[in-house]
């Protein structure tokens, strides 16, 4: 079993738009090994319309409604048989032509990665684009903006908004789809599974457009705000208690559980921070007094190593209120500065190695050392790189071997002295 990719579609009552979303499939660049419908108890007639596939290689069969998530396990665990890779398409969405060749690509350029998705484009009932400003828009090209900020990780992001957005844009390994099946969530089973998926660091984006997510009336997530926030915050405490273990085991979980955890906090989404926290606290009170102080005397970590504030703690001059907005502005200012000479001086340092490179190959300048008249042009002159390469590139503008040189033509001695390196 070698690269064959499965495409599976759950359907449930899109008799309008299961022909699109097949037809996607079928007008992929890289052709789909398997094409697997299950028509989950539609009522619309949806089956006569798959059914028209079959002599293209579609397989489907139907069976009373048991939900999205019974229906993708379902779904992957008939995929298992035969592909390595699986692709899910939502019955009302479509896949753009070269969907499945760019994440196969992808999959075996991060073979340490397990599930991929890439950017989308937001259509309407009738298949148009939506502009960037429209109403139902809005909201899916706001939370790809998010990933714009400076410093922003994939958890933090993902915490802030689920991005990704819908099932369709998950393109996986089959084995991992096996050993986290989707959950029965109504509305957020793609958040739990692409969340653990990137605080177990499996999840790579890519922002090219390779997905259509379909928004229309009929779509589960248009409904009222107490039941989806309901369920929210039930994931967000199904994400605590399935990470327990690892995250009292593995200090880099931890690390991305807490960018998660900190995106959450300001998450564009149906999160509610504060009744999180409430949540959490009714949870605690079945805890005793002995039980509360054992849990914490037993967790170990480097985190106790270093007070978590002892940056700001020492930040204070004696004149401006402490204030860890500018404190930590401050120190991001001073870790970009630090990165862009660090940039500078690698830029440097192959400047100079191609410079030394050329030199050795060039035979003028061989034979100026076989003289020990060329001496200078090898020399490691200067204090820190910047002044090594300006130290090289004046010496090989200046030095009277490699003008002598480019006056009698020969190679690389002219590009030499003009710095061309």
């Amino acid at each position: 079993m070698s690269e064959r990719i499965a495409v599976i579609i759950p359907c449930y009552n899109h008799a309008a738009y299961i022909g699109a979303a097949i037809e996607s499939v079928l007008a992929q660049s890289r052709r789909a090994d398997r094409i697997l419908v299950i028509d989950d108890g539609s009522k619309d007639g949806s089956e006569k319309v798959v059914m028209q596939y079959l002599p293209h290689g579609v397989e489907m069969w139907g069976r009373e409604n048991r939900g999205a998530h019974c229906t993708l396990n379902e779904l992957v665990r008939q995929a298992a048989k035969d592909c390595e890779f699986v692709q899910i398409l939502n019955s009302d969405d479509r896949l753009l032509p070269d969907r499945l060749e760019f994440c196969l690509q992808k999959a075996n350029q991060f073979a340490a990665k397990s599930v991929f998705a890439t950017g989308l484009q937001v259509i309407d009932g009738a298949g148009q684009i939506m502009p960037p400003d429209a109403p139902r828009a809005r909201w899916f090209h706001g939370a790809w903006s998010l990933g714009q900020q400076d410093g922003i990780t994939l958890q933090e992001w993902l915490g802030q908004a689920n991005f990704v957005a819908t099932t369709t844009n998950v393109f996986a390994r089959t084995e991992y789809l096996l050993g986290n099946p989707f959950r029965p969530y109504r509305y957020n089973h793609d958040y739990f599974f692409l969340a653990t998926a990137a605080l177990e660091n499996q999840l790579s984006v890519d922002p090219a457009v390779h997905v259509e997510y379909r928004v229309h009336g009929s779509n589960t997530i248009a409904t009222k705000p107490a039941p989806l926030m309901r369920e929210m915050l039930r994931l967000h405490l199904d994400l605590y208690r399935t990470h327990a273990a690892a995250l009292r085991e593995r200090p880099s979980m931890r690390h991305r559980f807490f960018d998660f955890v900190r995106g959450s906090c300001s998450s564009i989404s149906s999160l509610h921070e504060g009744m999180l926290q409430v949540a959490l606290a009714q949870l605690i009170t079945s805890q005793s007094d002995e039980q509360i102080e054992l849990l914490c005397a037993g967790l170990n970590g480097p985190e106790f190593e270093v007070f978590p504030n002892h940056t700001l703690a020492g930040a204070y001059d004696g004149k401006n209120n402490l204030n860890a907005g500018v404190v930590l502005g401050k120190r991001l200012e001073t870790l970009k500065e630090e990165m862009v000479r660090v940039k500078l001086d690698r830029d440097s340092l192959e400047k100079i190695a191609r410079c030394r490179q050329k030199l050795l190959k060039c035979p003028w300048v061989r034979f100026g050392l076989f003289l020990g008249i060329g001496r200078p042009l090898t020399a490691n002159m200067g204090k820190n790189v910047t002044e090594k390469l300006l130290y090289l590139s004046t010496t090989c503008r200046n030095h009277w071997w490699l003008r002598l040189g480019a006056k009698l033509r020969f190679p690389l001695s002219r590009e030499l002295r003009e710095g061309d390196y």
